[in-house]
């Protein structure tokens, strides 16, 4: 009787009491495929004080490489065949987790650096993704937007082949690409301090918007702050809170979405009056205490390819705990708020628009409780023992491509054939046509010398 089957999960950050999304799916995926296989989960860093059911630690163990040489399953997500070439050599069947459209977010991050470093970037991003897309022997994506977008990138890998599908009229492309989007807690979150309110000493009848994760240079926090500075100053007690300012994983560099927020709240003086900021990041395990210490959650953003492809985790904190949503238009969530009744969406930077969603929600108790309501009746189809299930019927009967042979050595052939083209132009801007027949009869001598 064959035992369990092995699954490895190469988290991309760091795991901890704090933690930023791509560690909270990794280890929210492990927690429900622990049920049934033998989980591993290996991280940049691994903090102390962290305890789960299935085996934790870091990329500098011994143990990672034997591991992953032993896995039925290895489960990606950024940098990991860069970083650890070796996985690209296991025999496990790969899995390729592209929730995060990494390249789109440095788009927008990268806005002021210097032109030639961005696009050296933004290539080698690009490089390393298409690694991904020719190596995994499947993907994994957070919503049906995203899934087309990846369609069209799996495309030019050439991944929609016929020793994947030899029969075109029926290629299933749930063969190729998974919907496993962000998940939420199965067992539901019950406020046990107001965090929120006595860390900004908030009184109990103020309206508190939150805003649940970082400030990074694709969100606009800017058009909210100016919509709470206008109602404030017509004497409406609302009050904004950035509850996780700083990123959890001091690798990641501040953005100046952040700076720009401090210093309009502080222009229009209503920073630690009505504007709040924590500089720190929340504990995964105490954020519902912040969270349900608020009345509406809050997230903005401005009209770019990010948006278009995004999948706004924090939607998923806002849902968990009950709470009506006022956010942007545009990506996944945005577009859903008014269709599925669990909040208001605004127009990109419409400051009007947020005056009128937040004050509707301020002044409206009835409508807001029945908002609460539905929010709570969306929110069970995203629950990770439900969102991760897929994955879960995948690693059971995965096993490496029909199709994988076939796209690595055609990618490892053009890798070549691209470096030794290089190669021939240096050579030839150097000494001319001579030098590269020089060049070849070396090539030629050493090859049967």
């Amino acid at each position: 009787m064959m035992g369990k089957k092995k699954v490895l999960i190469v988290c991309n950050d760091v795991v901890g009491q704090k933690m930023a999304g791509p560690a909270i799916r990794c280890m929210e995926m492990a927690k429900v495929l622990s049920s049934s296989f033998i989980v591993t989960v290996c991280a940049p860093r691994v903090e102390e004080g962290v305890d789960f059911t299935f085996n934790v630690y870091s990329f500098s163990d011994s143990r990672f490489e034997l591991d992953a040489s032993d896995a039925d399953v290895i489960v990606v997500q950024g940098s990991a065949l860069r970083a650890h070439p070796f996985l690209k050599q296991c025999k496990a069947s790969l899995v390729a987790d592209l929730y995060c459209p990494i390249p789109l977010e440095y788009h927008q991050a990268s806005e002021g650096v210097d032109p030639e470093i961005r696009g050296n970037t933004s290539n080698y991003l690009s490089d390393m993704l298409h690694e991904q897309l020719v190596y995994a022997d499947h993907f994994l994506c957070a919503s049906e937007k995203q899934r087309e977008f990846w369609l069209g990138a799996l495309t030019l890998a050439g991944r929609i082949n016929a020793r994947r599908w030899p029969q075109a009229s029926h290629a299933n492309v749930g063969d190729l690409i998974s919907l496993l989007p962000f998940g939420l807690s199965s067992k539901k979150p019950e406020l046990s301090r107001h965090a929120l309110r006595s860390k900004f000493d908030i009184p109990a009848e103020d309206f508190v918007l939150v805003w649940g994760g970082g400030l990074y240079q694709w969100f606009d926090p800017l058009t909210p702050i100016k919509a709470v500075h206008r109602l404030v100053s017509t004497g409406a007690k609302v009050h904004l809170v950035f509850i996780g300012v700083k990123h959890p994983n001091p690798g990641i560099t501040q953005h100046d979405m952040c700076g720009q927020a401090v210093s309009l709240a502080t222009e229009l003086g209503v920073i630690g009056k009505f504007i709040h900021f924590n500089f720190g990041w929340v504990d995964y395990n105490d954020r519902h205490n912040y969270l349900l210490d608020a009345d509406v959650g809050i997230s903005g953003h401005f009209d770019n390819p990010e948006t278009r492809f995004s999948f706004r985790t924090r939607m998923l904190d806002y849902l968990w705990c009950g709470l009506p949503i006022i956010a942007t238009k545009g990506d996944v969530f945005g577009d859903a708020l008014t269709g599925q009744r669990i909040g208001i969406s605004v127009d990109f930077e419409d400051e009007d628009g947020w005056v009128q969603a937040i004050s509707t929600m301020m002044n409206d108790t009835k409508a807001l409780d029945a908002v609460r309501i539905e929010v709570l009746r969306y929110s069970e189809q995203f629950r990770w023992d439900r969102v991760v299930k897929p994955l879960l019927e995948l690693c059971e009967t995965i096993t490496p491509a029909a199709d994988r042979s076939l796209v690595r050595t055609h990618y490892s052939n053009s890798k070549f054939s691209a470096g030794l083209l290089h190669r021939l132009r240096r050579v030839y801007a150097s000494g001319g046509i001579q030098s590269v027949l020089s060049a070849v009869a070396r090539r030629i001598r050493r090859s049967f010398g």
